[in-house]
This record gives structure tokens, C-alpha cells and sequence, in this order.
């Protein structure tokens, strides 16, 4: 955000609304998709911001470690975050 400290401001905004905003997700849960789908971008950035675990505005203390879902529930979250990726892939 340094380099172009133009766009920094929209782009805080728009990312607080989006994690922080009202939701029926958590903050922690929307950082989880955010991070997943960071990851299956390749993007080294958000992967960075949306995968610290040391976020104490990330971590739901009840339920670290043990959201209570089946294996046909995680197969399930995990094939919607896919979705989430439109199947980009960064050149290499």
C-alpha cells in the first residue's frame, strides 16, 4: 500500500467493510475464506494479512481447532471456496 498510497484508503475501507462489516459471518470466518482463497491465488500479500493467526480479531477462542463439521460439510466449504477463485491461476 505504500507504493501507490492513492489506493491505500479505498481499499482499507472497502476491506474493513467486506471482514469487519455487519455479516452473518464472523470476522474470523470471513479472514478463513480470505485467506484459502488468497492462498489458491498465489498471492503472497494477502496470504501474508489474511492468513496471521496472531490476529486477535481472527481467532474465535470457543471454537479454535473444532468448528463441528463433518467430513461431507468441510468437503462441502471447501469446494465453495474454490468457487471463489474462478479457477485463476498466476503465470509462473
Amino acid at each position: 500500500m505504500n507504493f501507490r498510497p492513492e489506493t491505500a484508503k479505498p481499499m482499507n475501507e472497502l476491506a474493513e467493510v467486506l471482514l469487519r462489516g455487519p455479516s452473518s459471518l464472523s470476522p474470523g470466518e470471513r479472514e478463513l475464506i480470505a485467506a484459502y482463497v488468497s492462498s489458491e491465488n498465489d498471492c503472497f500479500y494477502c496470504q501474508t494479512i489474511h492468513g496471521a493467526p496472531e490476529n486477535p480479531a481472527t481467532i474465535n477462542r470457543k471454537q479454535l481447532g473444532d468448528l463441528k463439521l463433518t467430513g461431507e460439510q468441510e468437503d462441502m466449504l471447501v469446494a465453495f471456496l474454490k468457487t471463489l477463485t474462478d479457477g485463476y491461476s498466476p503465470a509462473k
